[in-house]
């Protein structure tokens, strides 16, 4: 059956320079229909070369008879803004809005296995889909060490989100990677919301869940995308979530996950057993827990080192586990009392 429905591809952009033409690329050769797709590139002022690409493209992409790309400016930089800009710009016919970011980038069938999983998980279930994800996938970029590190570390336990956990059933989530939104689900809840300058769609995603929208995921297409490469860039990603969190907690109550704060308490109760001074098996109590968390820590990188045949993943894994888990835990505690900034963990 031949497509029908509208996509539009979002792309909030800021200093893309080094990944852009492969993302924009990627979705100028899908096999979706051209003249059922837009793509919209939404840039926050990037004075890096990314704006040339996208023009270079833009044109490159009507001469061959691909789909139209937009380019359109974001005086505000951030992505929830860019999205809301996006919205604005969208002419009626558009169904679907597909988010993506200027670093990522999909296979050539993408478009066309995200619509079909979409309207036929709607047909079973009977009732319109709110969303829907799709699995994010290792980058096929020349990594370091660290790098490679940080890919495992996204993914496994203990360690990243819902948004790179591996999965292989279609099912209901709270977290869609990279979502294929129907545009209606989207004007209900009024969009994004652009206080977030950081975790707007996991924000987004609780209002829609909210308003009867359910969001599901699905492993038949998958996304690459380029993620940090060094420590200081992980450390900085970790705190920004952290603190975001915090800010979406304070927002929204049901937002809480035990999970994201057990480092805290962890830590509570090595300061607890050490007031309370008793000892056991020798050791003193407050020595217990920190041993059963590095114990873990270890545990799952020897685990990822037998999967991925990597030994140095048995010490990497460990050590970024514990910075994300500092760094993220320093966030959450500093987003109950400073106002946000402008991300900068993929600059510097």
């Amino acid at each position: 059956m031949e497509p029908t429905s509208v996509v539009a591809t979002v792309i909030p952009t800021w200093q893309e320079v080094t990944h852009i033409e492969r993302c924009i690329r990627s979705l100028m050769e899908q096999t979706y229909p051209p003249h059922l797709h837009k793509i919209l590139v939404v840039d926050g002022g990037s004075t890096d070369g990314t704006v040339g690409i996208v023009e270079r493209l833009a044109e490159e992409s009507v001469n061959a008879g691909g789909p139209t790309i937009t380019l359109i400016e974001n005086p505000f930089k951030y992505v929830s803004h860019a999205r809301n800009i996006a919205l604005e710009h969208l002419d009626r016919g558009v169904e679907f809005i597909l988010e993506m970011i200027g670093h990522a980038w999909v296979p050539p069938d993408h478009l066309e296995v995200r619509v079909a999983r979409f309207q036929a998980i709607e047909s079973k279930l009977g009732s319109p889909l709110g969303g829907l994800g799709a699995k994010v996938i290792e980058s096929d970029l020349p990594k370091g060490k660290v790098a490679d590190w940080i890919e495992v570390s996204l993914s496994c336990p203990l360690g990243g989100s819902g948004q790179f956990a591996r999965f292989s059933k279609e099912e209901p989530t709270k977290i869609p990677p990279f979502t294929l939104y129907r545009r209606e689900a989207v004007e209900d809840v009024g969009g994004w919301n652009e206080e977030f300058i950081t975790t707007q769609d996991s924000e987004i995603n609780l209002r829609l869940i909210g308003n009867g929208w359910p969001l599901w995921r699905t492993p038949e297409t998958y996304v690459r995308m380029a993620k940090r490469s060094t420590v200081k860039q992980w450390w900085r990603m970790g705190y920004r979530y952290g603190f975001w969190r915090m800010k979406h907690i304070i927002d929204a109550k049901s937002r809480i996950r035990i999970g994201e704060f057990l480092p805290l308490i962890g830590l509570l109760m090595v300061f607890g057993f050490a007031i309370d001074g008793q000892s056991t098996f020798v050791l003193p109590n407050s020595i217990w827990p920190i041993i059963a968390y590095f114990s873990a820590l270890f545990t799952v990188g020897t685990g990822e080192a037998i999967r991925a045949k990597n030994a140095s993943l048995i010490w990497g894994v460990p050590t970024l586990l514990f910075l994300l888990h500092t760094s993220f835990s320093i966030g959450l505690f500093s987003g109950v009392f400073r106002s946000g900034k402008p991300p900068n963990d993929r600059v510097n």
